[in-house]
């Protein structure tokens, strides 16, 4: 299925800027959002990991891929299972 490309889509990525360049920060809220897309852990280094996603892999440049990684890894541990 194809989507033809909404102006008004909800559910398009913004790029948001977080107060006082908080660059921890803005890694685990990227992961998070990605994991809770449903994106793997080894998909999001990747990503971090490569320059055609801008955001990510500023941060990876500037924060290191052991910092980048150790942030990830509490992201994807800290999923809470819902009870049925």
């Amino acid at each position: 299925m194809v989507k033809d490309f909404d102006q008004e889509d909800p559910f398009e990525l913004k790029a948001v800027e977080i107060s006082n360049g908080n660059i921890e920060l803005q890694v685990r809220v990227m992961a998070e959002e990605f994991r809770d897309m449903g994106t793997s852990q080894q998909e999001i280094m990747h990503m971090f990991g490569d320059s055609f996603y801008g955001g990510l892999y500023l941060a990876y440049v500037q924060l290191g891929k052991t910092a980048v990684e150790k942030i990830v890894s509490k992201v994807y541990g800290n999923i809470r299972m819902e009870k049925s």
